[in-house]
């Protein structure tokens, strides 16, 4: 899901478009704490997923990258950026998807690295043939990367780093995107688990581990 900047209107697909308004409606809908459920349910194994769920910290408290290059961590920063962009609400930038993505490559997400490491390679393959001179995708104008993700959003890795996106956007904060529960907040998901009847079951690690396979 292309989203241009200034603009409200966003591209799911190729033939359907659907404003930032309604997505975030859809996601409501859905309800953020499954979304979650099911992007934890992809992990190789709960304990590995945890036990990198609150590593990446810098000493001053801030992120850090365990995959990513820097270089490749600013192209897909930027890409996520032109997906979920920034407008009169935060963004992907602002919720650090792009250290959600670059954990999943250490852990449940492990087994999609070298896919998504050639789809970067690709990318900006075609960026250096469209715009000679430049070799990164993070260094194109919003203009210019706009049109280089339309040129590839029918592809598997488009649809790949979409998915990472809305993931990081909505996962808990532990697994590195969210940061301070900014999707959650954008579709008035409160940091908890539901206030619907029975109230307190989804909290139980029981019922947890029967709908989810493991304990949030």
């Amino acid at each position: 899901m292309t989203l241009a900047r200034g603009s409200e209107k966003s591209y799911a697909s190729p033939t359907m478009t659907l404003s930032r308004r309604e997505f975030l409606a859809g996601v409501s809908a859905i309800g953020a704490v499954w979304l979650t459920g099911a992007v934890s349910c992809r992990e190789n194994t709960a304990s590995d997923a945890d036990s990198h769920a609150a590593e990446p910290l810098a000493t001053d408290g801030a992120p850090k990258l365990v995959h990513f290059s820097a270089e490749d961590a600013a192209d897909v920063e930027a890409i996520t950026a032109r997906i979920f962009p920034t407008d009169e609400t935060p963004g992907a930038r602002e919720a650090g998807v792009v250290f959600f993505i670059d954990r999943s490559f250490t852990t449940f997400a492990a087994d999609q690295a070298d896919f998504f490491a050639d789809g970067l390679r690709n990318l900006n393959a075609t960026v250096a043939t469209l715009h000679p001179g430049i070799s990164r995708f993070a260094n194109l104008s919003d203009e210019q990367q706009d049109s280089v993700l339309r040129s590839i959003e029918t592809t598997e890795f488009f649809d790949a780093i979409r998915f990472a996106t809305i993931a990081g956007m909505f996962a808990l904060p532990k697994y590195g995107g969210n940061k301070d529960y900014i999707g959650w907040k954008l579709v008035d998901q409160q940091s908890v688990m539901e206030y619907e009847p029975p109230f307190g079951w989804y909290d139980h690690p029981d019922n947890q581990r029967t709908l989810l396979g493991r304990v949030l």
